[in-house]
């Protein structure tokens, strides 16, 4: 039997070997399957074109059969009649017609579809049927649902195995839900089992979260720095982090900076170097990706005036020494001409 067993509504190929055993040559005049039950055979009774089987010769010929719809074991039986009236050989044989079919389980998706970005969705195709199922392929559908994959192709399942589809989901405000429609052939005929999830929109609680603090400026005569540091306080990676500035003219070694990969818990220090802000401002950008590559931006205004210039209050620091010495050392000389002078101190 191809496929070992059929769906409701199923056709299949029932393959026939007849070898004679004997020592003569034996007529036949036509094979065919009688109708049972829930099995009816697709073509009138086959006329053998050799005329019979000579001796220790073997005969092989494939029959159809449809199932009916009905569901259960059926005994279709096949029938050789010979040439010599009233012989015939009968052979009964088992078909089985169920209506298991595959199982689609959502192993891993996210928990908010945020709009216009590509989440992935895994999905798990398990084959409940006693022989295997061939072709097997899963695609996405859905108002406003694209994919990066047409489709994703499994090829053949084996009974009682599963094998999983990873898809690039893509989908729009006004999606509400995703159907995933699962195509196989069961032996010649296809069939399909569509699963369908409900979508919620808005903002991943999941995602990468940065937040900025530790900010020190610095100035020199030709640029001013911006020093800080971020943290990932999310509960995924922010990939390929960059910082970059608005509102003021790229200058100095750092107009952009690198952060490279933060991981959730992750910390890393940052450096923006520009001139000309404009109404005493910059806005810091930090862009990053997530797993699917969509593109996030966290934006954060400074006003430059808020925050000390270190840089500055340490530069001033040496001078005000200086000046200290100096005067110190103007106390020490004075007193010391005036104990030369014995104006202080009697001389002995």
């Amino acid at each position: 039997m191809y496929p070992d067993s059929l769906m409701p509504g199923d056709s299949g190929v029932v393959t026939v070997t007849i070898k004679n055993t004997g020592s003569t040559f034996v007529p036949v005049d036509q094979i065919y399957i009688k109708d049972s039950e829930g099995i009816v055979s697709s073509v009138t009774p086959y006329q053998n074109p050799i005329g019979g089987v000579g001796a220790g010769d073997t005969f092989t010929l494939e029959l159809p059969i449809t199932s009916n719809g009905l569901i259960g074991t059926f005994y279709p039986v096949l029938y050789i009649d010979f040439k010599n009236a009233g012989n015939y050989l009968k052979y009964p044989f088992a078909v089985i017609v169920d209506n298991k079919s595959v199982v689609t389980s959502v192993i891993n998706r996210p928990d908010i579809f945020e709009p216009d970005t590509t989440q992935t969705v895994v999905l798990s195709i398990g084959n409940q049927r006693t022989n295997a199922i061939e072709a097997v392929e899963v695609h996405a559908s859905g108002e406003g649902v694209t994919s990066k994959q047409t489709s994703v192709f499994l090829g053949t399942i084996a009974a009682n195995n599963a094998k999983n589809a990873t898809l690039s989901v893509t989908t729009s405000a006004e999606t509400k839900e995703v159907t995933f429609d699962v195509t196989y052939r069961n032996g010649a005929n296809w069939h399909t089992e569509s699963l369908t999830i409900p979508l919620e929109s808005g903002v991943s609680k999941t995602g990468a979260e940065l937040v900025i603090n530790n900010i020190e400026i610095k100035n020199t005569d030709s640029y001013t720095t911006i020093i800080g540091d971020v943290n990932n306080a999310g509960l995924t990676t922010a990939k390929t982090l960059v910082v970059t500035m608005e509102g003021a003219t790229e200058a100095g070694p750092y107009p952009s900076y690198v952060v490279g990969s933060l991981d959730e818990d992750g910390l890393s220090e940052f450096e923006i170097s520009f001139k000309d802000p404009v109404d005493n401002q910059v806005t810091l950008v930090f862009t990053y990706k997530d797993e699917n590559g969509n593109i996030y931006t966290k934006k954060q205004i400074v006003t430059l005036s808020e925050f000390e210039d270190k840089t500055q209050s340490s530069s001033s620091s040496p001078i005000a020494t200086i000046l200290i010495v100096i005067v110190i050392l103007a106390v020490l000389a004075g007193g010391f001409v005036a104990w030369k002078k014995g104006k202080i101190f009697t001389r002995k």
